[in-house]
């Protein structure tokens, strides 16, 4: 599963510029600006030109499953340091896969000239003044490379998966300065405030929906069904669950996440048989509740985001099968509402507008 690198980079310029144009307010007022991205997804480019080396490798590609299965006994290791098991799923792997497969790769890592990084530090490279290479936490979190424990790239795994650190973006925290765009692109510089990946993005929305009572639970229904729930500030791993991290009302707590691979597509291809999209949103239900009997905490109430949820029936349906209150984002990109909540939380510690 592969993406063009610079059609994001386009694309994204284009959203920018027709928001701000819709929006009729000057590009001057806007006090900041924020990334939410798809995770796990590796970029690789030219630190001389900014050339892209070779599409993207979605975060959804298994090329490497055969060389994660031969190495399945790192898991205990990779488990203990970054919470995550060996998969194709993560970022380190794809990585090795471009440096074993990919010549010029491998040629401009031996001259110094390689950049690697997921999709906010492809943007953050190409929009903002500087070429800063950085990430934030939440992204770095899910490479296999970076210690949640330590909150840094970790020398072990660096020499496990040979991956040199000068090749990895500098880690910020999701809150952070991370340069400022550039005035080309709507016509004035905004400083980048806030960026981190979309399910922890749309975890953050929850937190803001939940008004901070008890332990936080969302589920998106999107492209995947994505479940997290907070695990407080303590580093703890449990059977069925990735552990990662989240940016929370105060720091960075840890945050318990499974996944449902699959749903966007099946959805799609029932959406003309309403009868038998009905039956499905009843079995995708249950299979949630399936994971969320396998948490610590029994949820006392969900917060549900995605565009599977744009029609309402699913979270009244999740809500009978789960016996428990269900409580639906106004908008249904909890991604882009989390990334906005992060600015404006930012924004009033800085005693400004966003």
């Amino acid at each position: 599963v592969e993406q063009d690198p610079q059609e994001i980079l386009s694309a994204s310029q284009r959203v920018l510029r027709g928001v701000v144009r819709k929006s009729g307010i000057r590009p001057s007022a806007f006090s900041a600006f924020g990334i939410t991205n798809q995770r796990e997804t590796v970029m690789t480019w030219d630190r001389k030109t900014s050339r892209v080396l070779h599409p993207a490798i979605v975060w959804e590609d298994r090329r490497t499953a055969a060389w994660c299965r031969a190495r399945k006994g790192w898991t205990k290791l990779l488990r203990q340091k970054t919470g995550l098991p060996l998969d194709a799923y993560f970022s380190a792997p794809k990585i090795r896969w471009l440096l074993d497969h990919v010549g010029e790769v491998r040629r401009l890592a031996t001259s110094g000239r390689l950049m690697v990084g997921t999709v906010d530090s492809w943007l953050l490279w190409n929009l903002c003044d500087g070429h800063p290479h950085v990430t934030d936490e939440t992204n770095a979190s899910r490479t296999l490379l970076f210690n949640i424990c330590t909150r840094r790239w970790d020398p072990d795994l660096l020499r496990r998966f040979d991956i040199s650190l000068d090749l990895l973006p500098r880690v910020l925290p999701s809150r952070a300065a991370f340069g400022k765009l550039r005035p080309t692109i709507i016509g004035t510089a905004v400083p980048v405030r806030a960026v981190c990946g979309d399910q922890q993005a749309s975890f953050y929305a929850a937190v803001r929906r939940s008004g901070g009572r008890g332990r936080v639970t969302k589920v998106t229904y999107g492209t995947g069904v994505f479940i997290l729930q907070d695990a407080g500030n303590r580093f703890t791993l449990h059977p069925k669950f990735f552990t990662t991290i989240a940016p929370g009302r105060k720091g960075t707590p840890y945050v318990l996440e499974t996944k449902i691979e699959g749903t966007g597509k099946a959805v799609d291809r029932l959406l003309r048989h309403p009868k038998a999209l009905e039956r499905y949103f009843f079995q995708l239900a249950r299979n949630v509740q399936r994971r969320l009997s396998a948490l610590p905490v029994s949820p006392v109430s969900l917060v549900i985001d995605g565009g599977i949820t744009r029609d309402g029936s699913l979270g009244k349906i999740q809500g009978a099968v789960s016996k428990g209150s269900v409580v639906t984002q106004p908008i249904y990109d909890g991604t882009a509402l989390g990334i906005a909540w992060l600015l404006r939380d930012t924004a009033k510690k800085r005693k400004t507008v966003p």
